[in-house]
This record gives C-alpha cells, sequence and structure tokens, in this order.
C-alpha cells in the first residue's frame, strides 16, 4: 500500500466523502417531494368528495364533472404510488447515508498513513452495498413483488 500518492488517496477520500453528501441531500429533497405530493393527494381526496356531498356544486355541472375526475385520478395515483409516498424507508436510507458517512469520516481522521486506504476500500465497499440494497428495495416496490416468507415456500 505504501505505492499509492498521499494526494491520490486523498482524493479518494474526498470523492467518496462528497458522494454520501450528494446522497444525502438527494434521498432527503425526494423524502419532501414525496410527503408533500403524498399530503395534496390526501387533502385532495379529503376534501372532493366533502365538496360534493355538501352541495357547494353539483356532480352534474362542469366543475362537480372535474372535480370528480380529480378524485379517479388522484386516488388512482395515490394507490399507485403509496409505497413512494408513504414509505419509511427514505427517512431510514437517509439516517443510514448519514450514519456511514460520519463514521467513516471519524476512522478518516483516526487513521493514519496505510490504514486511511483499508478505511476507504471498506467504507467504499459498505456504501455500493447499502446503494445496491436501497435500488433493489426500489425495483421490488415499483413492481410490487413480495416474497412469501421462508416457512411458506413449498419444499423441493
Amino acid at each position: 500500500m505504501a505505492d499509492v500518492a498521499p494526494t491520490s488517496v486523498d482524493a479518494l477520500i474526498r470523492e467518496l466523502d462528497d458522494r454520501m453528501w450528494q446522497d444525502c441531500r438527494r434521498l432527503s429533497a425526494w423524502r419532501v417531494v414525496h410527503r408533500t405530493t403524498g399530503l395534496f393527494y390526501t387533502v385532495v381526496l379529503i376534501l372532493v368528495p366533502a365538496v360534493l356531498a355538501v352541495g357547494f356544486t353539483s356532480s352534474e355541472t362542469a366543475l362537480g364533472k372535474v372535480l370528480l375526475l380529480t378524485a379517479a385520478v388522484v386516488g388512482g395515483l395515490n394507490v399507485t404510488f403509496r409505497p413512494y409516498l408513504h414509505s419509511l424507508k427514505r427517512r431510514s436510507a437517509v439516517n443510514t447515508v448519514r450514519r456511514l458517512r460520519d463514521e467513516f469520516r471519524a476512522d478518516v481522521a483516526a487513521a493514519t498513513g496505510d490504514e486511511v486506504l483499508a478505511v476507504y476500500r471498506r467504507y467504499a465497499a459498505s456504501y455500493a452495498t447499502i446503494f445496491e440494497q436501497r435500488g433493489g428495495e426500489l425495483v421490488d416496490g415499483r413492481l410490487s413483488v413480495e416474497e412469501p416468507p421462508a416457512d411458506a415456500r413449498p419444499k423441493d
């Protein structure tokens, strides 16, 4: 490990730290987008039927038809994207990456000489694993694939 220049190790450390920081920021931003969208959908789904039921407008008028169509579309979107809009996984993912980044920075600060490269390799592998798992969860959520419990699977 002594053949690696200190500046290149520093560049690797900065690059991994920057990737983790960007990932935290993106996850936090998407969490806000999803929560805001979910809140909007919920308000529409509560408000539209109430407006029609109270009689502020009739479902026979143009406004009433637009409100009914809006409720139908928003209801469909809410059901379709519920795993994303009401998921606690995004909050967990943000906290996991933040914790990993904090541990990485602390270990880099405590490491000396050749240990820094080993710390980088360990945390780069951990970060890649977390990133891959999160991608798999998104695909599973999108496809609504649920694995049956191990004890419920048929035995060969």
